[in-house]
């Protein structure tokens, strides 16, 4: 019956490579505890990687032969897997958070297209270069740029007390550059004050200007904000 044939082994080893190599992306993902893990990597590859199955094989298999653009399903791919990309990417207190996850999810879909078109020794590749972009170049470039270290500290404080010029000053003198990058409005009943978020540069003690500037007159509470992927 048209449309239960057995699979080719090709198109089987497209599948079955496409989940171990988009699942080893999303445990990388999923190990520094992000929001999309190794199911949605999966998935996105699994799709993308059907889709490009069905573009190559399932039109002429269903309508017979057909002059078909297969690469038209493949272009699709890719600009649809930016709206799942871009869910993953939000705006918070005026940093931005996700990119990096959204740009792996973006590979996947890549990963599940060319093992789609059988092309298993790139897709391989692309993976390992992955890795290898996370895993190494990530750290020595930030090794690197050590002397330029930027950290993010969230302050909230009470209004009246000049918090926010201590803490800046404090900043300075323990060897940071710092900028100011968004104030929020807090209120609270009997109490009004503001959240800060400032941007730090420099190769100083952060756990040090933590604790100094938490012994600020009128700071509530100190916050070190996470890199952003």
């Amino acid at each position: 019956m048209q449309g239960f044939e057995l699979p080719a082994a090709t198109q089987i080893v497209a599948l079955v490579l496409t989940v171990v190599l988009c699942g080893l992306i999303g445990f990388e993902r999923e190990y520094l505890k992000h929001d999309a893990g190794i199911r949605t990597h999966i998935l996105v590859g699994l799709g993308s990687c059907l889709f490009t199955l069905v573009s190559i094989y399932g039109v002429n298999a269903a309508v017979g032969n057909y002059n078909w653009d297969a690469s038209r399903i493949a272009a699709g791919v890719a600009s649809g897997i930016g709206f799942i990309g871009a869910g993953v990417i939000f705006f918070n207190h005026d940093a931005v958070r996700g990119l990096t996850t959204s740009s792996a999810i973006w590979v996947a879909s890549a990963v599940g297209v060319t093992c789609g078109a059988s092309m298993f020794t790139v897709a391989i590749v692309a993976v390992a270069l992955y890795f290898i972009s996370i895993l190494v170049i990530s750290p020595i470039v930030k090794w690197l740029l050590r002397n330029r270290q930027s950290t993010g500290l969230r302050i909230v404080y009470e209004d009246g007390h000049g918090s926010l010029r201590a803490t800046l000053l404090e900043a300075s003198k323990m060897g940071f550059e710092s900028r100011v990058l968004g104030i929020r409005e807090v209120k609270r009943e009997g109490w009004h004050g503001a959240s800060v978020t400032v941007n730090l540069l420099g190769k100083g003690d952060v756990s040090g200007l933590v604790e100094e500037v938490g012994k600020t007159d009128g700071v509530e509470g100190v916050e070190v904000l996470g890199d952003e992927d």
